[in-house]
C-alpha cells in the first residue's frame, strides 16, 4: 500500500498491474497475458479485436457468458454438439455447422479437460477460420507441456472468485504476438494511444 501511495498509480496499467501480467506469463509460460475486469469482457475483446463479424461455431455446454460474449462483440453463435466423455466441442460436428458466415470458433475447455486442439487447429486452417478458447477452467491446465491457454490465436482465462486461481474478480487474454498484445491493451483503455491520439474505439 505504502507503494501505491508513493507512485500515485491505482489503476489503468499501473506498475502493479504489469507485474501481475508478466508473473503470470512466466507462470503459465506463455509470451503475454493481458488482464482485464472479468473474463466475458475478455471474450468481448478477444473477438472485438481480431475484427470478427459472422458466425462463430461454439459449444452448447458452457456458461452462458460464452454466447453472451460473441453477441455483444457482433457475432452470432451457431451450436454443433459435443463429445459425450470430454463434454467439449466435437471437432467432428463443428463442419456441419459451418457456413458462408463463418470466422471463428469458440471452443470451451470444459472443466480444465483439454479440447482436441490440434483438430480444431486443422479445421481452422482448412476453413479459414480463427480460434478464441474459452479458457476459463483451465488455468494452469498443460498438454504436452505446454500450457493450454498458449493454444488457439487467443485464449481467455478467468480470475473468478469461483476458479482455482482467483482475484475474487478478474480475466485475461492470453496471446503470443506483441502487436496483438499492444492491440488489445489500447482496446482496453478506450483506444488511446497517447494524450493526443485515440487510434480506434475501445471500452
Amino acid at each position: 500500500l505504502e507503494g501505491i501511495w508513493s507512485r500515485r498509480v491505482l489503476t489503468n496499467g499501473g506498475p502493479l498491474h504489469q507485474q501481475l501480467e508478466a508473473a503470470l506469463a512466466a507462470y503459465l509460460g506463455v509470451p503475454h497475458v493481458a488482464l482485464f475486469a472479468n473474463a466475458t469482457l475478455a471474450l468481448i475483446a478477444a473477438f472485438k479485436v481480431l475484427g470478427l463479424r459472422g458466425e462463430v461455431v461454439t459449444s452448447p455446454f458452457s456458461f452462458v457468458a460464452s454466447v453472451h460474449a460473441l453477441r455483444w462483440a457482433g457475432c452470432e453463435p451457431v451450436f454443433a454438439d459435443i463429445d459425450p466423455d470430454t463434454l467439449n466441442l466435437d471437432p467432428r460436428s463443428v463442419p456441419a455447422a459451418l457456413g458462408k458466415r463463418s470466422v471463428g470458433i469458440l471452443p470451451v475447455h470444459c472443466y480444465g479437460h483439454a479440447c482436441d486442439t490440434e483438430a480444431l487447429a486443422a479445421l481452422a486452417r482448412t476453413h479459414g477460420l480463427r480460434v478464441v478458447y474459452d479458457a476459463a477452467h483451465a488455468f494452469g491446465v498443460r498438454q504436452g507441456g505446454r500450457s493450454l491457454a498458449a493454444h488457439g490465436d487467443l485464449s481467455v482465462i478467468s480470475f473468478h472468485a469461483t476458479k482455482v486461481f482467483n482475484t475474487f474478480e478478474g480475466g485475461a487474454i492470453v496471446c503470443d504476438d506483441p502487436q496483438l498484445k499492444q492491440r488489445i491493451d489500447r482496446f482496453k483503455n478506450f483506444g488511446i494511444v497517447n494524450e493526443l491520439h485515440v487510434e480506434a474505439e475501445g471500452f
